[in-house]
């Protein structure tokens, strides 16, 4: 025997999550992840870019030599806990703020990359890109949902 409800919901998109409601605490909560996600990636890009400096003294734009490599190392550890900390925060704090920073943190390093090395992580970046979108969209919902409604 068939059950009613059954015809009643909708199949469920897998596409969804790329762009989730926001107007739900559950929406809220997996676009809020995906920013720290977004910006955990910018960690880890830079973590592999530290190591690839360590092994073999080139980053990826070339070469480096002596005090090249110390400064990149350098920056490269500087950025590497300053994204670690923002998605941290983000996910724990929900900052839009830290969303705001992380949208244009993340359209730079996408802007870099089509200009420096087109074709290389593009897709990833962009995706990166799209989840730091859904990051902001979910603090601005979860801001909009902590202001109390006035009274008629």
């Amino acid at each position: 025997m068939e059950n009613s409800d059954d015809k009643t919901q909708p199949k469920p998109n897998p596409l969804r999550n790329l762009w989730p409601d926001v107007k739900t605490e559950k929406g809220r909560r997996e676009a809020i992840k995906a920013g720290a996600i977004a910006l955990a990636y910018v960690a880890v890009s830079y973590a592999i870019i530290a190591v690839l400096v360590l092994t073999t003294g080139r980053d990826l734009m070339g070469a480096l030599d002596g005090i090249e490599i110390a400064v990149s190392l350098g920056l490269d550890l500087v950025v590497i806990v300053a994204a670690s900390l923002m998605a941290w925060f983000f996910y724990k704090r929900e900052s839009l703020v830290i969303a705001c920073v992380g949208v244009i943190w993340i359209a730079l390093e996408v802007a870099m990359k089509l200009v420096t090395a087109p074709g290389r992580g593009t897709v990833v970046a962009l995706l990166a890109l799209l989840f730091s979108i859904n990051g902001l969209r979910g603090a601005l919902a979860a801001r909009k949902a902590l202001q109390p409604t006035p009274e008629a």
